[in-house]
């Protein structure tokens, strides 16, 4: 299975934001959250080109809807900055390309017509960066083209109880799969931010856990990879409390401590087979 390091790639961050409109969108969201009766006034789309715009800006990871408004996501405040200074740079057009008819003079004088020119300390920043310090066009082709193979089955198992977290992993490396385990469900959180990748096929998460419970670690986990598939870990006694707490849990997806190895091999095998789910629970 092959799969690449993000699930968007930097034609597609473009592509959303390619049109006078959807830039507006864009920039709209990025001055202030707004709702979509807002956009729209701004816009004067129809409600079929709105939603086709904003639903690409949500799709690239661009922008998020957290109570009724619309705001940027981590990746979209980039974006954005880099827009405006991109729109700086543009404002500045004539200026540039006088500096640019200044190659055949010393650095000296090259740098202090940027200082002398360039009243933007960004763009200023940006010019006077050593060519060693811009990413290559060779560094941003293997950036676009790099990809991960994956050979075997990766699981992330979360267990507070380290007897059982050792048996589980025992069993599960015996036959073939990849496991890495944590007793800290925020050290597994680091782990599998820091990754910047999707890397696991499975996660295994015991729901009884100090700090962060195995439910709040379900819910950061699918923000970051709505694809993963996850697998409960409770106490046979606490299995229905679990039930009733998260009335769409299919208990097919919970594995009940104490549990045979066959049974675990079985509960596995199956979840890794099975399409992954978008589905988010709710509490």
């Amino acid at each position: 299975m092959q799969l690449t390091g993000h699930p968007h790639s930097l034609l597609d961050v473009l592509s959303a934001i390619a049109d006078a409109k959807s830039l507006l969108i864009f920039g709209s969201i990025g001055s202030e959250d707004v709702d979509s009766n807002t956009l729209l006034k701004r816009t004067n789309l129809t409600l079929k080109q709105y939603y086709s715009r904003i639903s690409a800006l949500v799709n690239v990871g661009l922008v998020e809807k957290k109570n009724k408004k619309y705001s940027l996501t981590s990746l979209g405040k980039v974006v954005y900055e880099l827009q405006v200074v991109t729109q700086h740079a543009l404002d500045n057009y004539w200026i540039l390309k006088a500096i640019d008819s200044l190659d055949d003079v010393p650095k000296k004088h090259q740098e202090s017509a940027v200082n002398n020119f360039i009243r933007d300390p960004e763009l200023r920043k940006w010019l006077t960066k050593k060519n060693s310090q811009l990413s290559t066009g060779l560094e941003l082709l293997e950036s676009i083209k790099q990809g991960e193979i994956r050979d075997s089955i990766n699981i992330l198992l979360v267990e507070d109880e380290p007897d059982v977290l050792l048996s589980f992993k025992t069993v599960l490396v015996s036959h073939g799969y990849n496991v890495d385990t944590f007793t800290d469900s925020f050290e597994a959180f680091k782990h599998f931010t820091m990754l910047n990748r999707p890397f696991y096929n499975l996660a295994l998460l015991d729901i009884r856990m100090k700090g962060m419970n195995g439910i709040q670690l379900y819910q950061k986990l699918k923000t970051i990879d709505d694809r993963l598939r996850i697998r409960f870990i409770t106490a046979l006694d606490a299995a229905n409390e679990l039930i009733s707490l998260v009335p769409n849990l299919d208990p097919l997806h919970i594995i009940k401590k104490p549990i045979s190895n066959e049974d675990l091999l079985n509960i596995v095998k199956s979840a890794v087979s099975s399409p992954p789910s978008h589905q988010v629970l709710g509490i």
